[in-house]
C-alpha cells in the first residue's frame, strides 16, 4: 500500500456547495474544515451499486459507539466497511443523528428562501456522476457536535471545530464519496 501521507489531489469546496470523488481501496481521502465552524454532510455509494451506501444507522450498530473514533469503520447497509477513520485532529463527534438539511428544513427554521443545502447538493453531484437516487440517504455529519443528553434530547449545540480541523479516512472497498460543506 502507498504511503498514507501522499497528497494526490486537492478539492476546495466553497460553503454551500459539493465536490465528490473516487476512491480506490487503499486510498486517503482527508476532509479539513478551512475556517472552523462549518459542518460537511459525507456519503459514501459503491460505484457499482449505488443503492449500497455509506449508512449511520448499519455503522452505530457494528461499531456499538453512537460516534466512531480513529480505527473505526464506517459500514454500508450491506453491512460493509466503506471508510474507516486512519486520523482525527478535529474535536467534533462527527455526528450520525441528523438528516441532511433540505429545503424544507430551512422553510421550518424561516430562512430565506431559495437556500443551498446538502440534500440538494448531495443530488447535484449524484447527476454529475451520472448517478440516481430515489431516496433521502442519511450522512455522516462531520465536523458536528450534537450529544444526546439523558433525558434524550439532541440539542444543535455550536460547532466545536476550529480552521484546518481535518480527520482522515482510508477507503476500506470501492468508495465513491460525495460530500459537501
Amino acid at each position: 500500500m502507498p504511503a498514507l501521507t501522499k497528497v494526490e489531489r486537492t478539492i476546495h469546496v466553497p460553503a454551500r456547495t459539493g465536490a465528490s470523488v473516487e476512491l480506490k481501496k487503499g486510498q486517503l481521502i482527508r476532509i479539513t474544515d478551512l475556517k472552523g465552524a462549518q459542518p460537511c454532510d459525507f456519503w459514501a455509494f459503491n460505484k457499482n451499486d449505488h443503492w449500497e451506501f455509506l449508512a449511520p444507522e448499519y455503522t452505530k450498530v457494528s461499531i456499538m459507539k453512537t460516534y466512531p473514533r480513529v480505527g473505526d469503520a464506517a459500514y454500508t447497509n450491506h453491512r460493509r466497511p466503506v471508510v474507516t477513520l486512519v486520523e482525527d485532529r478535529s474535536p467534533g463527534q462527527h455526528d450520525m443523528e441528523f438528516a441532511a438539511c433540505d429545503e424544507e428544513r430551512y422553510r421550518q427554521l424561516g430562512a430565506k428562501l431559495p437556500h443551498a443545502s446538502c440534500q440538494d447538493n448531495l443530488q447535484n453531484e449524484i447527476k454529475k456522476r451520472g448517478m440516481t437516487l430515489k431516496g433521502i440517504i442519511q450522512p455522516w455529519n462531520l465536523f458536528t457536535n450534537f450529544p444526546i443528553f439523558s433525558d434524550g434530547t439532541i440539542p444543535t449545540a455550536s460547532r466545536a471545530t476550529t480552521a484546518r480541523s481535518a480527520p482522515r479516512w482510508i477507503a476500506s472497498s470501492w468508495s465513491r464519496p460525495a460530500h459537501r460543506t
